[in-house]
């Protein structure tokens, strides 16, 4: 079982996998997690030879990760755009981005909390993302096992709505540790919610401090606009541009 949080299931006997990344054998004996770190890295080095940039968003059920997909084309042409969408069941966040005209690819995990580098993997054996510039795999709703799962991005962008407490970096850490972006989603609820922006921004600074935080709001699409510049930037700085 998955050493993480106990939702994988195990590998049975001895295999190999020749898929998209297929210049390497993984060793399936070896334990879940390294099998899976080993996987990941090598789907990173395929999409960086791709130049794509590739980006674990994460954040809890209904924090609005779907929405930032659907507001980036506003600034982000939809043909750059290659997205893996992760859900239990249903293919409705699937439709949402289709409607804005986003390569999308469904992966439901049905009871997994997460997805991981397999399941990434078998998706862009079906995408075939060549010519795009950005994969955006929008992970399962949850704020503690995706954190922990490599899955092949280059960066994490984690967004956090003011719906969700105040309290959310101080309940949980580590998935805003490692981050290069935080958005700050429904910022125009935060006085209805009573959302305490000074304290959320502190503790935010004290797990890190390097991260850029972003605020914003569905009902300003301008305010989007700032994240997309910093997911080009980031694009420029791995493949520099």
């Amino acid at each position: 079982m998955c050493d993480k949080c106990g939702c994988e299931q195990e590998h049975e006997g001895n295999h190999e996998h020749h898929d998209v990344v297929g210049s390497k054998i993984i060793d399936v004996n070896k334990s879940v997690t390294e099998a899976n770190d080993e996987l990941a890295q090598q789907i990173g080095n395929f999409l960086k030879d791709k130049g794509i940039l590739s980006i674990n968003l994460m954040g809890a059920p209904g924090s609005g990760k779907t929405t930032f997909i659907e507001q980036l084309v506003e600034f982000i042409p939809a043909e750059e755009i290659a997205v893996i969408q992760g859900d239990l069941e249903s293919d409705i966040d699937k439709k949402r981005l289709e409607k804005k005209n986003i390569h999308t690819f469904q992966i439901n995990t049905h009871s997994g909390c997460h997805l991981n580098a397999m399941m990434v993997n078998k998706a862009l054996m079906h995408m075939q993302p060549s010519g795009k510039k950005y994969l955006i795999i929008e992970n399962v709703g949850n704020l503690v096992c995706p954190a922990a799962v490599q899955i092949g991005q280059h960066i994490d962008i984690v967004v956090s709505s003011t719906t969700e407490g105040t309290d959310k970096p101080k309940k949980y850490p580590v998935i805003f540790m490692n981050t290069k972006m935080i958005v700050l989603s429904k910022y125009d609820l935060k006085e209805a919610v009573g959302f305490e922006e000074t304290k959320y921004l502190e503790d935010l600074k004290n797990i890190n401090a390097e991260a850029k935080i972003v605020k914003v709001s569905s009902k300003d699409p301008e305010s989007f606009k700032d994240a997309a510049e910093f997911i080009r930037d980031e694009r420029e700085r791995l493949f520099k541009v």
